[in-house]
This record gives C-alpha cells, sequence and structure tokens, in this order.
C-alpha cells in the first residue's frame, strides 16, 4: 500500500474518533436533559435556581438549589484564589530559578500528585486539615468552606504549575537571550517580559484548575460539612452540587421527582462549567488579539 493510503486511513480514523468524541457528548448532554425535564414540568425554573429550600421528601417535594450552587461556586473561586498565587510562584521557580538537578526531582512529584485518588486527599483533609483548622481558628468543627477550598487548591496545583512552568519555559526561551545581552536584570524580565508573554498559559491553567474544582467530589464531600445552608462564612458547613448528587442519588427511587431533581442539579453545574470556560475563552481571545 502506498503512503497516501495510510495517510487516508489515518485521517479518517482520526476523524471518525473526533465524530465519536462530539456524538458522546452530546448523547450525555441529551440524557442528563431528559433526565432534567420532569422536574421544569412541575417546579418554576427560577424557583429550582434561587430558592433556598431543598427538601425533595417534603410533601409537595421543594426543590430549591441555590445553596447548593452557591456552595459550588465559592468553593472552586476560594481554592482558585488560594491556588492560582502560589501555582504561578512554583512555576516561576521551576522554569526560571531551579537548579536542573532539583528540577528533575520535582517534576515527577508533581505529575504524582495529579494521579493521587481524590478519597485519598479527603481522607488527609479528614486527618489533618480538619484539627488544624478548629485548633487554629478556634471553631468547634473544622469541616467548612474554608477546608473544602484549601483542600481543593492542594489538588489542582499540580494542574496550574505544571501548565505555568512550561509557558514561562517556552517565554524565557524568547526573551532570555536578548534580555542578557541587554543587560536587564533576570527579575526585571521576569515581570516586565516573561509575565505578561504568559498570561495565555496562566489563563489556561486558571481554567484547569477551575473544572476540575466544580466537579470535584468525594475529597470535598469529605471536608465541607455536607449541610443545605448558603455560604455566609468561610467557616459555614456547605454542601456543593457533587456533593449533593452523590449522597442523595443512591438513596433517590428511580423515576421520583427526587430522582430528576438531581440529574437537574447536574444539568445546572455541566452549564455552569461551560459558561465558565466560556468567559475564560472569550478573554484568551481578547488578549490574544
Amino acid at each position: 500500500m502506498s503512503p497516501k493510503i495510510y495517510d487516508r486511513l489515518f485521517e479518517g480514523l482520526v476523524r471518525g474518533l473526533a465524530l465519536v468524541a462530539v456524538l458522546l457528548l452530546v448523547f450525555i448532554v441529551f440524557f442528563i436533559a431528559k433526565e432534567s425535564y420532569p422536574v421544569f414540568k412541575q417546579v418554576d425554573l427560577s424557583t429550582f435556581l434561587l430558592g433556598q429550600d431543598w427538601r425533595p421528601l417534603s410533601d409537595p417535594p421543594r426543590l430549591s438549589i441555590l445553596p447548593m450552587l452557591a456552595a459550588t461556586i465559592a468553593v472552586s473561586l476560594g481554592a482558585l484564589f488560594i491556588a492560582l498565587p502560589v501555582g504561578l510562584g512554583c512555576g516561576l521557580f521551576l522554569s526560571q530559578v531551579c537548579p536542573p538537578q532539583w528540577r528533575r526531582i520535582i517534576r515527577p512529584f508533581l505529575d504524582i500528585m495529579a494521579g493521587i485518588p481524590s478519597v485519598v486527599y479527603g481522607f488527609l483533609g479528614v486527618m489533618l486539615l480538619i484539627p488544624l483548622v478548629e485548633k487554629y481558628f478556634d471553631v468547634s468543627s473544622g469541616e467548612s468552606l474554608l477546608c473544602g477550598s484549601i483542600l481543593l487548591a492542594i489538588m489542582i496545583l499540580p494542574f496550574i504549575i505544571s501548565t505555568c512552568d512550561e509557558t514561562m519555559s517556552k517565554a524565557a526561551a524568547k526573551y532570555l537571550p536578548a534580555s542578557k545581552s541587554l543587560g536587564v536584570s533576570r527579575w526585571y524580565m521576569f515581570r516586565h517580559l516573561l509575565l505578561p508573554a504568559s498570561k495565555i498559559g496562566i489563563i489556561s491553567g486558571a481554567i484547569l484548575g477551575t473544572a476540575r474544582a466544580m466537579g470535584e467530589t468525594m475529597a470535598v464531600m469529605m471536608v465541607v460539612g455536607n449541610a443545605a445552608l448558603m455560604p455566609t462564612s468561610i467557616f459555614e458547613r456547605i454542601k456543593p452540587i457533587p456533593a449533593l448528587i452523590a449522597l442523595e442519588m443512591g438513596s433517590a427511587p428511580l423515576g421520583s421527582l427526587h430522582y430528576h431533581a438531581l440529574f437537574a442539579a447536574g444539568l445546572v453545574l455541566m452549564l455552569l462549567l461551560v459558561t465558565i470556560n466560556l468567559i475564560f475563552y472569550l478573554i484568551r481571545q481578547r488578549l490574544e488579539v
């Protein structure tokens, strides 16, 4: 067979796999929307999104997810607020300051951190993080929004650090020789050339971190207390949407309004993730111009 035939076969294989991926995504969205539809025939959309009372077993059922939606956004933004500056500094250190022998040790360690199961992080949070919060902040229970944000920040750090490291290494290869030839100090180059040139990569790391944080279930569920309350304080117990679905899906009767309401909550979470990714994408597009 000629090389052109192999090229065409490979091209057809790639196109087919891409089509399968798109069709799979469409099927998932359609299935979740289909299972969510019975809820919106009985519960007004504004009530479902903006109400604060989640009582699926009451008569009549009260299905409002605003506390869980607010908790999901709060814990994810809290994790990003903690992790992004740390990840940015670590990425700068690894790409520009760290000796090569230490870099060869640290990079595999970051990959290992990214692959650790979330339940292990959750167990460490229960055993170490919660007692520390109770001790140093003098609260009766360490299970809180703060614990969830700190734990999520630790979990998303490897993604942010790796993205920033790779982006800054490429930017340094472009600007470092010229900076040295002009006698520009290294730290001036970092601040005025390297960081502005790496902004697209930094935003990409923020996108990856936010998506991971919003979809995380087990680790967060173990440290936030799982109370359907509005997050009015960082020491308040909360219940994000992934924890809500994980805790209640097993007990919801198949085909019940409670069952379909959990699918509707998942649909809201998915649309929220799509919206946030779209916002980040538009910001990237504007920065690239």
